[in-house]
């Protein structure tokens, strides 16, 4: 009969810490604070204090007052190299950051540096206290600077610790807070004038800019929405309203039904019952579906309706539907942000976006 021994929680804990010192998952040669170690492993004081004790005795590690927890091995010195390493953190899964990523790696080569691409972490993909252990040991290091992309920051503000790193935000800032270093971002309402214009030379009398589903966790703060794209690009849509003399744009977020999914034909219902004749989406996957929901309707694009959406990838041009979009010029972003690493201090930058018409909203 074989007799199962419950473990503790600081059987469990030093195991982990066991495992991860003796497969070399802690490169700077230290543990995480204590009060890391806590939040991780959400136990108490006590707990992690009995952790280390045991692997203290076990001569794993050594503790250094006011310094940190140590790992008993010779860590080599690669102090050399770190001057020329800049990360790159991306938003995981996300095809509207290709491009962003392609820019920003050429540039870094070409300014002769080293870029380290890591996934953004978020609500769902959190970063394992190994990961956390390693960007630490990277943002200790004098390296060049943080790239990332802004939109979404306000989930995991993990800069907001390292406020004297070099930084700059891609595309847009959305955080109710005032961004840790600089931001170069696409001006969006120079997007949404440049389309509503477009479109109301097309023939369009009566705009929508329409965005994707906002999820619940979203803090829908005034200063959010003050730098959401949605809001931008209907202030954009606005002016040029006014200019030529139309009604003031609406505004529409997709919803989920029954807290699932998005329904088009409910959709279509609604952009119908808008009477808009102009959509400007926030995206281009946006806009390739609501072209296929409005023609199974028997609604013509472009003739009896005006699509446009965003950020020109391969759903704009690279199936069966050709949808005018706002190239976000990823190749300029990236080199104001290496010029604001390399300058130092914080910049604010506002990047002009390319319109690239297509058929969806060539009437003539």
């Amino acid at each position: 009969m074989i007799t199962k021994i419950r473990q503790t929680k600081t059987d469990v804990i030093a195991e982990k810490l066991r495992e991860g010192i003796l497969n070399g998952s802690f490169p700077d040669g230290r543990l995480p604070s204590k009060k890391d170690l806590i939040d991780h492993f959400e136990v108490s004081h006590q707990t992690i204090d009995l952790v280390l004790k045991r692997l203290r005795e076990e001569g794993l590690i050594r503790g250094v007052r006011g310094t940190g927890i140590f790992i008993n091995r010779q860590i080599p010195d690669v102090n050399n190299l770190t001057h020329r390493l800049v990360l790159i953190l991306m938003p995981k899964y996300s095809i509207y950051e290709t491009e962003p990523y392609d820019a920003l790696r050429a540039e870094a080569l070409r300014r002769g540096l080293f870029p380290i691409n890591l996934n953004m972490p978020d609500a769902v993909h959190k970063m394992s206290l190994q990961e956390t252990a390693s960007i630490t040991q990277l943002l200790r290091a004098p390296i060049c600077g943080v790239i990332y992309i802004g939109r979404s920051y306000w989930r995991h503000p993990f800069l907001n610790q390292w406020k004297n790193l070099r930084s700059a935000g891609l595309i847009h800032f959305d955080a109710d807070q005032t961004p840790p270093g600089s931001v170069i971002e696409t001006d969006f309402f120079a997007a949404g004038y440049g389309l509503a214009k477009h479109m109301i030379a097309q023939g369009a009398k009566k705009l929508l800019v329409y965005s994707g589903f906002i999820r619940d966790d979203v803090p829908k703060s005034p200063e959010y929405w003050s730098r959401h794209p949605a809001t931008l690009m209907q202030q954009g849509a606005a002016k040029a309203s006014e200019e030529y003399g139309i009604s003031m744009p609406q505004s529409a977020f997709q919803k989920k039904y029954n807290g699932e999914s998005i329904n088009w034909d409910e959709e279509i219902n609604r952009i119908i019952s808008s009477k808009a004749d102009g959509v400007i989406c926030g995206t281009d996957g946006l806009a390739y579906s609501l072209i296929g929901a409005a023609m199974e309707r028997g609604i013509k694009v472009p003739e009896d309706l005006l699509v446009s959406g965003c950020y020109d990838n391969a759903w704009g041009n690279n199936f069966e539907y050709k949808i005018t979009t706002v190239n976000i010029n990823a190749q300029e972003l990236s080199c104001k942000a290496f010029d604001c690493l390399a300058a130092g201090g914080i910049h604010q930058i506002k990047v002009q976006p390319e319109i690239i018409f297509r058929e969806s909203t060539k009437r003539q």
